[in-house]
């Protein structure tokens, strides 16, 4: 192999920040070398964003430079001063695109020290926040350097925005499009993300590590019933119709033995959450990677759990499948992750609208349960691995920078 190719990845969330939204880049930097490329990652070191996970710094390649931006929180001041004089109505302006801005100056200035250091053959991109996108823009505007952008969330058709004002809705709509007609490739993390505008695009979804999910680690208990959900209590993510389902059983003595536990491994972020009198809960707080996948093989089912209006099926559908536990799919019937369980005959899905059809299949896991008749699904691990290998991912995102070149 000849001389790697260079990527400058422009990214805000990196170890050693920690949740969801670092796996992505980080496993995608992990992996390019093995297929022609290194990566100079241009980050923050803010230390406001409240999850960390110093464990995953480990697993950067020693050669990948990596420069910390600052981020100034001005989503978070502007937030007090404007409760104070009562304009919160401005909050929005204040934060656009999304929080993100006040990082991106700093980061385009680092980026911008990094391509006169040596300049990269394609400029890489990941949203959100979308204060990244700006960047990349400016310095392919200036430079000329191929672009890539990749979106993990959905932006200008964002569902969950319709609170914004409709002038930054049109806003992040004209810039959508502006950065469709600019790029070389945009990625997507699943075929029914809408973009504004035209142009190519490539859908490269989650996946999984097979090095964080080793075979046959960990064990449920055998005195209780421990459904656990792994991720952020937030917004839409509510788990309130499991909730509601959780606590009918209970009324109606299906938890007579004191068997049921339910289990949140992450941080809770919503606001007046309450879990129903008898449900018994234990929660553990934000957690590192590592001990988040120890959690998912030490539980006896699995929750995972995407609001009526989400198509997303949550990137931990895929480690959760690595673990070969089973798993309660409660989200859309044409959600992917819904899907996969239900192809791959992995556990139950309900529809995250219908109470009773939680109720049933919390009813029909319990029954398996206590017959002895709950069974891992075997072999889901390598099925998932075939499919959604985080090596086999990196290889098509690989091919995308270089059809970006070549374009």
């Amino acid at each position: 192999m000849g001389t790697p190719r260079r990527a400058l990845v422009i990214a805000y969330y990196f170890p050693p920040l920690g949740g969801a939204g670092v796996q992505r880049t980080l496993k995608f930097v992990k992996y390019l070398p093995e297929f022609g490329w290194r990566a100079t990652v241009v980050s923050t070191r803010s230390r406001l964003y409240p999850s960390r996970d110093a464990a995953l710094v480990h697993e950067i390649p020693d050669d990948t430079r990596v420069v910390r931006a600052p981020a100034l929180p001005i989503a978070r001041y502007a937030a007090i001063v404007l409760h104070k004089l009562g304009w919160m109505r401005l909050k929005a302006y204040v934060a656009w695109p999304d929080g993100g801005l006040g990082w991106a100056p700093a980061a385009f200035v680092a980026a911008w020290r990094e391509v006169r250091r040596e300049p990269p053959d394609v400029i890489y991109s990941t949203s959100a926040p979308y204060g990244g996108h700006l960047v990349a823009m400016a310095l392919h505007r200036l430079t000329g350097i191929p672009w890539v952008a990749d979106f993990r969330d959905e932006w200008a058709a964002d569902d969950h925005a319709t609170d914004r004002p409709s002038l930054l809705m049109r806003l992040n709509g004209r810039i959508e499009r502006a950065i469709r007609r600019q790029v070389a490739q945009t990625v997507v993390v699943a075929d029914y993300f809408r973009l504004a505008g035209d142009g190519p695009r490539t859908t490269i979804t989650n996946g999984v590590d097979p090095e964080d999910v080793p075979e046959a680690e960990g064990s449920p208990p055998t005195d209780r019933f421990r459904l656990t959900y792994v991720g952020t209590v937030y917004g839409t993510i509510d788990l309130a119709p499991v909730l509601a389902a959780l606590e009918r059983l209970v009324a109606a003595g299906e938890d007579r033995r004191e068997v049921l536990e339910l289990r949140i491994v992450g941080g809770i972020w919503l606001p007046g959450f309450a879990v129903p009198d008898g449900v018994p809960l234990t929660q553990s707080g934000y957690v590192g990677h590592d001990e988040a996948i120890a959690e998912m093989r030490q539980a006896t089912a699995l929750l995972l759990y995407r609001p009526p209006s989400s198509l997303a099926p949550s990137g931990k559908i895929f480690e959760y499948l690595a673990a070969e536990r089973p798993v309660l799919c409660v989200t859309r019937p044409d959600n992917l992750a819904a899907q996969l369980v239900s192809e791959w005959d992995a556990g139950l899905v309900a529809h995250p609208a219908d109470e009773g059809e939680i109720e049933d299949a919390l009813r029909e896991l319990l029954r398996r349960w206590r017959a002895g008749e709950l069974a891992a699904p075997r072999g889901i691990r390598g099925r998932v691995l075939e499919r959604f290998s985080r090596r086999e991912l990196t290889r098509q995102l690989a091919g995308v920078l270089d059809d970006a070149i070549a374009r």
